[in-house]
């Protein structure tokens, strides 16, 4: 990916139980603006540079030896000046919040008040080695890769969370007015084949679905509508290693089936049959 554009990136990522990941190739020289959205986002380079100003306000520059901890809904301003690769990890706020709730009787806590901190950290053997098996993970298309990364993410994390300085950002973040957004993307996650509505999930975070749907949409750029057809696509590739293409539909909601296999077509490029036969008969 070499452009910050939201709609392109969720298509293009990977996305697993507790992060999305995100590849970047950048040409020589680029500037542009960004956001991050409902996740925290751990940034790393892989090659070359990046200069960013976070919020209008503080600039910083780091490289392949440095990590960057950015809060939800940040606006960064960006100029490379060397062609620069990057992979950047959206760690989701029910994965920072079940390993600290795990760990927290060995925290030494130390929470500040600030919830928009940014934290720039240099790379020690531990964080290294936890970044490098999800690198690792998402490079190779194995069975088994995004429990690799999921279980991966869960140590990185724990590691970050030892740290005080990166523990302290972790923990003020926690409380960020993004998490119902979060909440809610958790909600779907958990109930893809249970035909759960948007107005459902508004009444499970006590807000207005207009209230909830605008919130939704500022964080992340798609409505929520949009965002849980994203997640069923997604969850409908894995259903069809083991089902057929009209119980797949029924599973996640969708009694039309044209309307299904438009929907898949549209967004993978192939009929859900297509993808079945290429994927699961060879």
């Amino acid at each position: 990916m070499d452009q910050f554009n939201r709609n392109t990136e969720l298509l293009s990522s990977i996305e697993t139980d507790s992060m999305r990941v995100l590849y970047y190739d950048f040409p020589e020289y680029l500037k542009d603006d960004y956001k991050s959205y409902e996740y925290t986002r751990f940034c790393t380079i892989l090659e070359g540079k990046k200069k960013v100003v976070i919020n209008n306000k503080k600039e910083i520059q780091y490289s392949t030896d440095d990590f960057l901890l950015l809060p939800p809904n940040s606006k960064v301003e960006m100029e490379i000046d060397v062609p620069t690769k990057a992979l950047v990890l959206e760690l989701s706020n029910h994965l920072i919040d079940d390993i600290s709730k795990k760990v927290s009787s060995s925290l030494d806590t130390d929470v500040g008040n600030d919830h928009n901190l940014l934290f720039k950290g240099e790379f020690n053997d531990h964080l290294r080695y936890g970044f490098n098996m999800i690198k690792n993970a998402y490079i190779n298309n194995s069975e088994d890769k995004e429990f690799i990364m999921d279980l991966s993410a869960q140590g990185l994390v724990y590691t970050l969370l030892k740290n005080k300085g990166t523990q302290r950002y972790l923990k003020a973040n926690e409380s960020n007015p993004n998490c119902p957004i979060s909440e809610a993307i958790y909600i779907m996650k958990e109930n893809l084949t249970n035909n759960i509505t948007v107005s459902e999930i508004a009444f499970k975070l006590n807000m207005s679905v207009p209230n909830f749907s605008n919130k939704f949409k500022k964080f992340t750029s798609i409505t929520p509508n949009e965002y849980l057809k994203n997640l069923k696509l997604a969850k409908a590739k894995e259903l069809l290693a083991y089902e057929s293409v009209t119980e797949v539909a029924y599973d996640l909601g969708y009694e039309n089936i044209s309307y299904f296999i438009k929907l898949f077509k549209d967004k993978y490029g192939v009929t859900p049959k297509k993808f079945q036969t290429i994927s699961f008969n060879n």
